[in-house]
């Protein structure tokens, strides 16, 4: 079976060296070179997978899993444009036939993308609120396994929570209508700590943002009212380049969407 033709994904992602624990260069567990993809079962490398190679792939997975929001292409492009690809040392060691805490995406039987599992994001994510919640999951008996995967998908703003809630704005960001997956989050509206079960998984109780307007929207900094202006805190105004004058969500809210804007604008002082 031929390996997929797959490019290399333009992710300008950047990379730092990796260096050894006695300071001097090793090679990097996102190679330079040797770039064909793996079948899982040519996968080969020996001892335990503990140690600084595997430990900075797993943070450094975790870490562009996080920035791109998706599963995390085995060939990409770094931030000086060169063509990196995963070790297939470390796919070994972090993969199901290792310590099982990623998985592999497989095309025509080789492995073309790498998820970070749930254990791996709690210890690793630069959102502790994040890696807190996954893990509170992970030990909740009082739902179902099904249930729960969906509840950790919609945490990290994947799975149905983020297909239900593109497909209603058409992919795009409901502001600025930019249709780049890579930079598009799936945004609660009700924060995740305030919200039911049912309300984390609701596609109501979400806004497709870009990052930027996704962080002002989860810091409470602006929201919108119920006809879909946005609103911003007066401090916003010495950031001139962060928001513009007349900014609105493409449509109008739902009833059920105004209900969750209306908790947001009370819960961030918009309202009292």
């Amino acid at each position: 079976m031929a390996e997929p033709l797959l490019p290399f994904e333009d992710l300008r992602i950047e990379l730092p060296e990796y260096v050894k624990e006695d300071g001097s260069k090793g090679s990097p567990p996102f190679s330079t070179s040797k770039h064909s993809f793996f079948q899982r079962e040519t996968l080969k490398s020996l001892g335990s997978g503990v140690g600084p190679r595997t430990e900075y792939l797993k943070k450094h997975l975790v870490r562009i899993f996080e920035q791109i929001g998706r599963p995390v292409p085995y060939r990409f492009t770094d931030h000086l444009g060169r063509e990196r690809s995963m070790d297939g040392g470390c796919l070994k060691f972090v993969g199901p036939d290792g310590q099982d805490i990623a998985e592999l995406i497989e095309q025509d039987g080789y492995i073309v993308a790498v998820t970070p599992k749930p254990v791996l994001i709690a210890r690793y994510g630069t959102t502790v609120s994040v890696a807190a919640d996954i893990e509170l999951l992970s030990k909740d008996t009082n739902v179902s396994a099904t249930e729960r995967i969906q509840l950790i998908d919609a945490r990290l703003g994947q799975g149905q929570f983020r297909s239900s809630l593109l497909a209603a704005w058409h992919s795009r960001c409901a502001i600025t209508s930019c249709n780049l997956p890579a930079v598009l989050r799936a945004s609660h509206i009700v924060p995740w700590h305030l919200a039911t079960n049912a309300e984390r998984l609701d596609p109501e109780n979400g806004i497709p943002l870009l990052v930027t307007l996704d962080a002002l929207f989860d810091a409470g900094l602006i929201s919108f009212n119920d006809q879909g202006d946005l609103l911003a805190k007066p401090n916003l105004q010495a950031h001139p380049n962060l928001v513009e004058t007349g900014m609105r969500l493409s449509r109008c809210p739902s009833k059920r969407m105004q209900g969750y804007l209306h908790r947001h604008r009370h819960i961030n002082g918009f309202e009292h």
